[in-house]
């Protein structure tokens, strides 16, 4: 794994100490995302940020270290009685991953079936806390547009019944008449 540093400096961080860092830059992210109904960050988005705002970087891999720090976020909700901001952050197919998992494995709960409408019910629940200007009707959980847009692709999508395969009657060579299930011709035999 590529080790990290100080933007400022050049000075090398132990990544014990660079994923702490991440990680309380990505719960004040992750709190700011909150403040908009309807918003998230990507992984690689929220990367990002948290290297600008610790003013730590590293090379390494987004893939190898960022579920790491959703799971710090996720501990700190968990343990604070915040709702789960690791709800926030999503795949580039605007997915949860298995760092949302975590946070239901933290509150005892079995993964639902609708993995992503319990994260849009999760994110909701931190609009709320966060104060977003939530919809006067409440609102409805928002799915992400990309995970939105597949569940509308598949309802509009009517179900067309395979049209039976056309089976080719058996039929005697001597009279044509359709050969019942043992083949056998009853008028030729």
């Amino acid at each position: 794994m590529a080790g990290a540093w100080r933007a400022g400096d050049g000075t090398a961080v132990p990544f014990r100490e660079a994923t702490v860092a991440w990680a309380l830059a990505a719960h004040a992210e992750l709190a700011e995302t909150a403040t908009g109904y309807g918003h998230f960050v990507t992984v690689n988005e929220l990367a990002e940020r948290v290297q600008e705002v610790s003013g730590v970087h590293t090379k390494a891999p987004t893939r190898t270290w960022m579920d790491a720090i959703l799971r710090k976020v996720a501990r700190r909700c968990h343990s604070a009685g915040e709702p789960p901001l690791a709800a926030l952050c999503v795949r580039q197919n605007h997915t949860v991953g298995d760092a949302y998992k975590y946070v239901l494995e933290l509150a005892g709960l079995p993964i639902p079936v609708d993995l992503e409408l319990h994260a849009a019910y999760a994110r909701w629940q931190c609009y709320e806390f966060y104060g977003a200007a939530i919809p006067a009707d409440g609102g409805v959980p928002p799915l992400t547009p990309k995970v939105a847009a597949k569940r509308r692709m598949t309802i509009a999508t009517p179900l067309v019944e395979p049209k039976p395969e056309q089976v080719r009657e058996r039929l005697c060579e001597e009279c044509f008449i359709q050969l019942p299930a043992n083949g056998v011709c009853y008028f030729c035999a």
